[in-house]
């Protein structure tokens, strides 16, 4: 089941946050299958927040009920917050979301 969620982690626990959803899908070695180690978590706490000096981390979307659990269970999360309102769940910790501009490199080579 999906649950729609922004969770916020500190930046010491952002690594940490990510194993957490990593070790949700490794598989171990068998007599006829190599292991499989998961990168799935790296694709999570990727927007980045901050409040004073500080740096934060969020995922905001649909986790799966597994994905939360664990990372609930883990003691990684800052704050969690259930429902689709990002916004509110930031305002909620007193951060900002940090913009980063997008950088258009135009690496074509001029034609004679």
């Amino acid at each position: 089941m999906n649950i729609f969620s922004t969770v916020i982690v500190t930046n010491v626990k952002k690594k940490a946050a990510q194993k957490v959803i990593n070790d949700l899908y490794y598989v171990p070695a068998t007599d006829d299958e190599a292991e499989h180690i998961s990168t799935r978590g790296e694709g999570f706490f990727d927007i980045e927040l901050k409040k004073g000096t500080s740096k934060y981390w969020a995922s905001s979307g649909a986790f799966q009920s597994e994905q939360l659990t664990a990372l609930m269970n883990s003691g990684t999360p800052y704050y969690t917050s259930f429902g689709n309102d990002f916004k509110k769940a930031i305002e909620a910790c007193s951060l900002t979301k940090v913009e980063t501009a997008e950088v258009d490199l135009d690496v074509s080579i001029p034609s004679d």
